[in-house]
């Protein structure tokens, strides 16, 4: 259950964009607001409430249109504008319902994170994280009882402070995204992107019945 909601807060974090650095005493700022925004929305029991203030951090917080280019890359210049344009918007629900899948109950203060450091790198600000959870599960490894070590890179986009990338112990989010998407893109032809957008447009579709369902039921439990 807290792997799902560590894998959660960690998502927020978990898109590129580009631009200028951010100093090391604002960007150590903007990571403690932003953590303790996200955590108090995910300790919130209304769960329409969590799904629009974590669409709202979706919408201004991170680079969604970017993160839609990258996942696909080099399959993005062999889209028509046409599939671009249907493509883009169907990226953004499949994010909006690939977090609503996760379980978002969870006790207050059950999740805590620190901040070890802050660096300037080439890539921007280095924010180096521990997440720490409490009550542990039995079935969690040693390794997440002690704490899980992140790193996420701040810049400037447009003047609004943005996450680039994100690492759990040395491994990227955003580059196991694009793992994910050249798995369901198998392209030897023009014709086959357009098999891929009608099978992305139902997978879309069937994630948000899902989701709707399940939360129909669950406001509906005795």
């Amino acid at each position: 259950m807290m792997k799902y909601i560590l894998a959660l807060f960690l998502f927020f974090f978990n898109i590129h964009s580009a631009s200028a650095a951010v100093d090391s005493q604002e960007a150590r700022a903007w990571a403690k607001n932003k953590g303790n925004e996200i955590l108090q929305i995910l300790s919130s029991q209304d769960l329409s409430y969590k799904h629009r203030a974590l669409d709202q951090i979706m919408e201004q917080d991170i680079d969604l249109d970017h993160a839609a280019r990258f996942v696909v890359g080099k399959y993005w210049r062999q889209m028509s504008d046409e599939q671009k344009q249907q493509y883009v918007p169907l990226f953004k629900r499949y994010l909006s319902a690939s977090y609503k899948s996760f379980p978002l109950k969870i006790e207050e203060n059950s999740i805590h994170f620190k901040i070890d450091k802050v660096l300037q790198s080439a890539a921007g600000t280095d924010i180096f994280c521990t997440i720490l959870i409490d009550k542990v599960e039995q079935h969690v490894d040693d390794q997440s009882k002690g704490g899980i070590k992140v790193i996420f890179t701040l810049v400037k986009n447009n003047g609004k402070v943005q996450v680039r990338d994100l690492k759990i112990e040395e491994s990227s989010l955003l580059l196991s995204l694009r793992e994910r998407f050249y798995k369901m893109i198998h392209v030897d032809s023009d014709d086959e992107l357009d098999w891929f957008m009608e099978d992305f447009s139902t997978l879309v579709a069937d994630m948000e019945e899902k989701n709707e369902q399940d939360a129909y039921n669950d406001s509906h439990k005795m």
